[in-house]
C-alpha cells in the first residue's frame, strides 16, 4: 500500500497563520472581559487583535507565505474579532445601566443595530475577498480601500467607550452608556461606512520619503508619540480614532482627484 507523502511546512511560512490565530483569540477574550464588566481590557483585546491583523499581513508579504487556507482563516478571524466581538462588547456596555430598570425591554430593540453592524462587517469582508481575487495588481497598488476596513470600523465603534474612559480619567461622571441612542446612531453610521463605496486611505500602501536631514525629527516625534501613548493611552487612541474618521472625506476628494 502506497503511503501518502506528508507535505512539510517550515515554521516561517506558518507564522502569518499563527499571528492570525493569536488575533482571533484576543478578539474572543475581549468578550470574556466584557462579560466580567472589565471594559478597558475588553477594548484593549480588540486593539491587540488589530495589531496582529496588521502583523499577519506584513509577515505574509515579507515571507511570501500566501495560501488559500491563510486567506480564509484571516477573513473568519476578522469577522469574529472586528465584527462580532466589538458588537457584543458595546452592547453589553450600554446594557449594564438598563438592567433591572423599567427600560430593560428596550434592549431587544437596541440589539438590532449591533446585528446590523456584524452583518455589514461580514458583507464588507466578503466583498473585499471577491474584489481581491478579481482585481489586477495595478488596482491593488492603489492607496485606497473601498469602505472603512474591518479593524478600523471596530476601533471607531468602540470610541464611545474610549470617551468614557477619558471622562473617568478626569473624574467626570460619565453618562454615555446611560444614553444609548447616540451610541446606536454611531454604530449604524460606522456600519454603513463599512459597506459604502467611499474610498478610505489604505495606509499599508503609503510610502513616505523622508529627507535625511529630517530623520532625527521623525525619530523624536515617534518618541514623543510613544511617551504620550504610555502616559495617556486612551486620549492618544481616541485622538487617533478622531483623526481617522476626519480623514474619510479627505480620502474621498483625494480619490476623485486620482480618478478612482
Amino acid at each position: 500500500m502506497n503511503q501518502k507523502r506528508i507535505q512539510k511546512i517550515s515554521l516561517p511560512k506558518l507564522l502569518p497563520n499563527i499571528f492570525t490565530t493569536v488575533g482571533l483569540c484576543s478578539g474572543l477574550t475581549g468578550i470574556r472581559f466584557a462579560l466580567d464588566g472589565n471594559w478597558k481590557n475588553a477594548v484593549f483585546c480588540i486593539l491587540v487583535a488589530a495589531c496582529f491583523d496588521m502583523i499577519d499581513g506584513l509577515s505574509a508579504r515579507l515571507l511570501k507565505a500566501f495560501s488559500p487556507f491563510g486567506a480564509e482563516l484571516d477573513s473568519l478571524a476578522d469577522t469574529i474579532s472586528f465584527g462580532v466581538s466589538p458588537a457584543i462588547i458595546t452592547f453589553l456596555w450600554i446594557r449594564e445601566p438598563l438592567v433591572s430598570t423599567n427600560q430593560e425591554y428596550l434592549l431587544e430593540w437596541y440589539w438590532i443595530p449591533f446585528l446590523f453592524y456584524s452583518a455589514c462587517n461580514a458583507f464588507r469582508l466578503a466583498r473585499f475577498n471577491v474584489m481581491h481575487f478579481g482585481e489586477s495588481m495595478e488596482k491593488e497598488d492603489k492607496s485606497y480601500f473601498i469602505g472603512v476596513p474591518a479593524p478600523a470600523a471596530a476601533g471607531l465603534v468602540l470610541m464611545p467607550l474610549g470617551l468614557d474612559f477619558i471622562l473617568t480619567r478626569f473624574n467626570i461622571t460619565s453618562i454615555i452608556s446611560s444614553h444609548p441612542l447616540p451610541v446606536i446612531c454611531w454604530v449604524m453610521l460606522i456600519s454603513l461606512l463599512m459597506i459604502s463605496r467611499f474610498p478610505t486611505f489604505s495606509f499599508r500602501n503609503v510610502r513616505f520619503n523622508i529627507a535625511s536631514n529630517k530623520a532625527l525629527l521623525v525619530l523624536i516625534s515617534v518618541c514623543l508619540g510613544v511617551s504620550i501613548f504610555m502616559k495617556e493611552t486612551w486620549i492618544f487612541l481616541f485622538s487617533v480614532g478622531v483623526l481617522y474618521f476626519l480623514s474619510i472625506p479627505f480620502a474621498y476628494f483625494a480619490a476623485r482627484k486620482d480618478n478612482i
